[in-house]
């Protein structure tokens, strides 16, 4: 009677342990689900926003590109974005050169004491490219920026690979009417290493006005918005000019301010963008 006392005990206790880690894990990590998502699920018409949006950005467009550069700013503000930023000033040029669908590219400075350097990364492989030489080694920032800068200027045709939608209701942004969609994958619940994006759609042009997400890499408790304004269209490229990045942290209006001010098509050779012929191609596979 005594040891079934105990092990039903320790079964409770076992029982109990666990739905207060569920409890601590669902209160730490960060939820964008919106109450429309909450109280009515609606993943066909998610779904359809989706298809709407892909042909709104002409993402099959992608589809004839080697590579491709853009003209980029990025200009960080307040003391969380001189914090955040991985670069000796607070406004910075440079070059964007990369192979479309996958995470191999090149940012190439244009102003700054880092002027003439180019950051590389290659099958998640950092490296520092200067004077013609290439040093490979492990570079945070590298790691981080580079794939990060490529997923926000591809992401309507990125995340058509999520495999987890649903409808999140309707908001005003910036004088606006836009329909919401959250997207994931596996489920839209959080996930402690998958992240979770808002996409917030003109209800008209069905073009991203506005995009939250969770930074699950960075931490799980917190989120992070960036908008899309002043689209350009670059020979059926469309591509937001602006992009001003929002933080629950940051005092200041924005974090930082990403521009997007030129596109050229096919400007360098694949080859030029992975110079370590030993590494496999990962295309955009992450392992």
């Amino acid at each position: 009677m005594s040891n079934l006392y105990y092990r039903i005990n320790n079964r409770l206790s076992k029982v109990i342990i666990g739905l207060i880690t569920l409890l601590i894990f669902s209160a730490c990590t960060k939820d964008l689900s919106t109450k429309i998502i909450k109280r009515n699920s609606d993943t066909a018409k998610a779904k359809t926003l989706m298809q709407d949006m892909a042909i709104a950005h002409n993402i099959t467009a992608w589809d004839d590109l080697d590579t491709y550069s853009v003209s980029f700013q990025d200009e960080f503000f307040g003391k969380l974005g001189a914090a955040s930023n991985p670069y000796a000033e607070s406004k910075t040029e440079f070059t964007l050169v990369y192979i479309p669908k996958s995470f191999d590219g090149q940012l190439q400075f244009k102003s700054g004491i880092n002027k003439g350097i180019s950051w590389g990364l290659q099958s998640w492989k950092t490296y520092v490219l200067e004077q013609d030489e290439i040093n490979f080694s492990e570079n945070e920032d590298i790691l981080f920026w580079i794939p990060t800068y490529q997923y926000f200027i591809e992401f309507p045709a990125r995340i058509q690979k999520a495999t987890a939608f649903d409808y999140a209701g309707k908001m005003e942004i910036n004088g606006k009417m836009c329909d919401g969609v959250m997207a994931s994958w596996n489920t839209i619940k959080p996930q402690r290493e998958i992240d979770q994006y808002l996409i917030w759609l003109d209800s008209e042009t069905k073009r991203i006005v506005k995009l939250e997400y969770t930074i699950r890499e960075v931490s799980r408790l917190i989120k992070g918005a960036v908008y899309f304004n002043d689209y350009k269209d670059y020979e059926g490229i469309i591509l937001p000019s602006i992009l001003p990045v929002v933080s629950p942290l940051s005092k200041n209006k924005w974090l930082h301010e990403m521009q997007i001010k030129d596109f050229t098509r096919n400007p360098v050779n694949t080859q030029i963008l992975r110079p370590d012929k030993m590494l496999e191609v990962m295309g955009d596979n992450k392992d």
